[in-house]
């Protein structure tokens, strides 16, 4: 039987013997390879900013807001409909978590409940939208809302990496983004991720408080050093950043396949009782970190259950953030149905035309049946 694996992290050959290289050099801590990784994302049309390498995403959520000098105890507007990374960075810092509810043909923020939660509420300091399954969430409006009350916006970009908006690439919008360098990313390293910052003065004090205050152009242990403003271990080492910078080369070739992958997902589904997870316009491209559909609540299961049947890997991207038992409450009632109503379906460099048709085909199937 075919098995169609949701990841399936791929990495070109010529990786292996640059980490024999950083193994023979007998140091793979934070060294120069991190350092050439955060140069050549800096570079890359796809990512840009002051890039800041650290060792996963929720890292690189967390080191934002304690740089971009969100204040404790203020309050953060997240969406309901994100991985816990996003809202447990928040309560790390000391804030408040607001849910905000989504638009359900995205998956994204709903810009209109921002605007409603501002306007009963005199706390909230900050806003991080996420970018769901790499589609990109209305980020123009959100920077008019964040001017008019004051905010600061970091965006979530764990699933977005080259993901475009309004014909814009997301480093247009000069907000600080957080992404993911996870195993199951678009560049997958293990673990790992990247802060972007808008001026090199706050990706400066980052890369300082992301070795726990010390300054890491100081690389040598054993000198004596000074701490002037203690910070996290949340520095990116050189094996990983090797691995990243490995497939660096290849990222807009990989992102247009698997957007091709996407777009023949929604092609095969267009006509029966499925909804396609979508951008809003034609000038807004997804970053294609997944597939995500809706079908009707009492059928999902059923669905997900034939699929893997048939040796097809599904997630549910995500779980509402209402729904845990840790406190985390708010009026979401779109974002509570999507969760029940979500597939999120298997995109990756790995899989062939053959491999989308045969998920396509046993979806529609499990739908109808």
């Amino acid at each position: 039987m075919r098995q169609v694996k949701m990841y399936r992290p791929q990495v070109p050959a010529d990786a292996l013997p640059r980490l024999k290289t950083i193994l023979d050099r007998g140091w793979f801590g934070l060294g120069p390879e991190t350092a050439a990784f955060e140069q050549e994302l800096s570079a890359l049309p796809e990512v840009g900013g002051h890039v800041v390498g650290v060792n996963s995403g929720t890292a690189a959520l967390h080191l934002a807001l304690y740089v971009s000098g969100v204040a404790p105890g203020t309050s953060v507007i997240v969406p309901a409909n994100t991985f816990i990374s996003t809202a447990a960075v928040v309560v790390q810092h000391g804030c408040h978590v607001v849910l905000a509810d989504i638009d359900v043909s995205t998956g994204n923020i709903d810009t209109g409940h921002v605007r409603e939660l501002l306007r009963n509420r005199n706390d909230i300091s900050a806003v991080i939208p996420v970018h769901y399954s790499g589609i990109p969430c209305e980020l123009a409006e959100l920077n008019v809302i964040a001017a008019e009350y004051r905010l600061t916006i970091i965006e979530d970009c764990a699933h977005a990496i080259g993901a475009v908006h309004q014909g814009l690439p997301l480093r247009k919008y000069s907000n600080i983004r957080a992404y993911s360098f996870h195993a199951t990313k678009v560049v997958p390293i293990g673990e790992g991720g990247c802060v972007t910052f808008p001026t090199e003065e706050m990706a400066d004090r980052a890369r300082r408080l992301r070795r726990l205050g010390i300054d890491s152009s100081q690389a040598d242990w054993s000198s004596p050093y000074e701490i002037e403003e203690l910070g996290f271990k949340y520095n990116m080492n050189d094996m990983a950043a090797v691995l990243g910078r490995s497939q660096l080369a290849s990222l807009p070739q990989r992102i247009a396949r698997r957007r091709d992958i996407i777009a023949r997902y929604t092609r095969s589904v267009s006509s029966s009782d499925i909804w396609p997870v979508m951008p809003r316009r034609e000038t807004d491209r997804t970053g294609a970190f997944a597939f995500s559909v809706r079908v009707e609540e009492h059928v999902r299961e059923r669905v997900r259950r034939q699929l893997a049947e048939a040796g097809v890997q599904t997630e549910i991207y995500f779980k509402s953030l209402d729904s845990f038992r840790i406190g985390l409450n708010g009026a979401v009632p779109k974002a509570r149905k999507f969760s029940k109503e979500v597939i999120s379906l298997p995109v990756h460099d790995a899989m062939s035309d053959d491999d989308v048709d045969y998920v396509a085909e046993h979806l529609i199937g499990a739908t109808a049946s």
